[in-house]
């Protein structure tokens, strides 16, 4: 009866370290996830203006009118 209770013990202590282990690197990959989130969030803004830039200088009149 004690070895089991040993055993279980021993057991629940192996599961708390990789429980640990696991939420340490999930902890990581969400600062990863974040950062490169923010990275492509600028990119994409960074492009939208550009393209309405790039759209707004096509109607543009660029032809100067000699009065």
């Amino acid at each position: 009866m004690r070895s089991r209770l040993e055993r279980s013990i021993q057991m629940q202590t192996l599961l708390r370290a990789f429980e640990a282990r696991d939420r340490n690197l999930q902890e990581s990959n969400l600062g990863r996830v974040n950062f490169w989130s923010a990275v492509n969030l600028g990119v994409l803004v960074v492009v939208a203006f550009l393209q309405v830039y790039m759209l707004k200088s096509l109607f543009e009149d660029k032809r100067t009118m000699r009065t």
